[in-house]
């Protein structure tokens, strides 16, 4: 997303990873924040994150979410008319300049906060640069243009949809158009989803979170509640063989899931237990190693602890004479005094 100052040609970037509503209203919050203030006007294309509809006349229907972001930080709306990206035309060359700028050849980023922090400092020093047409540098005219701009609220308006949701038979909820599955739940059900720009909650009807999670466009991994997990498959272990979640085991934790449904209980609760004190790959790496597939999960967790722990180093002390020192005595003399027969020794 890019936002861009004809009078002085600045302009300000800010990386999204989707088009929806959340994302849009995130992304004007953070150029706001990158300007040091808001503009008394903006002129937008007809996106379906701002606009639900056009009437008649031209008129444009708002969605709610951006009628209270506009409000919120008290500037106008110019919509330009569908189609027609040339009454924009400097922002429409600001994103062709900014690709080249930014992107040919392609940087190396390793996370979006590096690339958010890399793009504005990019923005940054292209202003001092001279105006194509003014001569003086960019920065210097943005510095007459700033004051011009409305002063920011002392707080960011969060920003966030609700939408209902059922979770299905198989405890999932459809986010974005992926299934997640949320535990603890009786099904099938009816849940809150409340969606941020990259996260989101569901909730029960008291407020109650039952699940958090990236958004999965954000490409965040997901960390797998084995936990939970564990313990339902602990109320039925002949589910454990058909579960989806089986794929993501490690192959040892598989090999020792592969008991009866009584024995599979028993060490799924083991499991569920030990996994308070160590990861499930920490266990999968001490079974590949010593494949003791015959013991408890707490038998396993006793001799991992063993297997760190730490002895102090022997003291060096100087009162023992040297030649006691690794001095190793031969108990045979005491054994043939206690068993003469036995050890060959002599009765006295």
């Amino acid at each position: 997303m890019i936002m861009s100052f004809p009078y002085s040609n600045a302009a300000f970037a800010y990386p999204l990873p989707a088009e929806n509503s959340e994302c849009f209203l995130h992304g004007l919050t953070q150029l706001f924040r990158q300007a040091g203030g808001v503009p008394k006007a903006l002129r937008i294309d007809n996106l379906s994150a701002a606009i639900v509809s056009i009437r008649k006349g031209g008129e444009r229907q708002f969605t709610e979410a951006f009628e209270k972001f506009q409000l919120y930080y008290r500037f106008d709306v110019q919509v330009c008319n569908p189609y027609s990206g040339h009454e924009k035309g400097h922002a429409e060359r600001k994103v062709y300049y900014t690709r080249n700028l930014c992107f040919v050849p392609a940087p190396l980023i390793e996370s979006d906060p590096e690339l958010v922090e890399w793009l504005h400092r990019k923005m940054v020093e292209d202003r001092n640069r001279p105006h194509y047409e003014k001569g003086r540098l960019i920065e210097e005219l943005w510095q007459e243009e700033r004051p011009e701009l409305l002063a920011l609220p002392e707080q960011d308006l969060p920003i966030f949809s609700l939408d209902h949701a059922y979770v299905n038979k198989d405890g999932e909820v459809m986010v974005d158009g992926k299934a997640f599955v949320v535990h603890g739940l009786s099904v099938p059900n009816r849940v809150l989803v409340k969606k941020e720009w990259d996260r989101f909650f569901v909730l029960s009807p008291d407020g109650g979170i039952h699940l958090e999670m990236p958004r999965p466009y954000t490409n965040v991994k997901r960390e797998i509640p084995w936990k939970e997990i564990f313990a339902e498959w602990e109320t039925n272990p002949r589910v454990v063989g058909h579960s989806r979640y089986r794929a993501y085991l490690p192959e040892a934790i598989r090999t020792y899931l592969a008991g009866t449904p009584p024995q599979v209980a028993v060490r799924l609760k083991g499991l569920r237990a030990l996994l308070d004190r160590c990861t499930l790959y920490e266990i999968a790496q001490w079974l590949d190693e010593n494949q003791r597939w015959d013991l408890a999960p707490h038998e396993i967790g006793v001799l991992m602890e063993a297997e760190q722990s730490h002895y102090p180093a022997k003291w060096k002390e100087s009162y023992t004479p040297s030649v006691l020192i690794d001095y190793e005595t031969d108990l045979t003399v005491y054994d043939q005094r206690l068993h003469p027969v036995r050890e060959g020794g002599v009765q006295g």
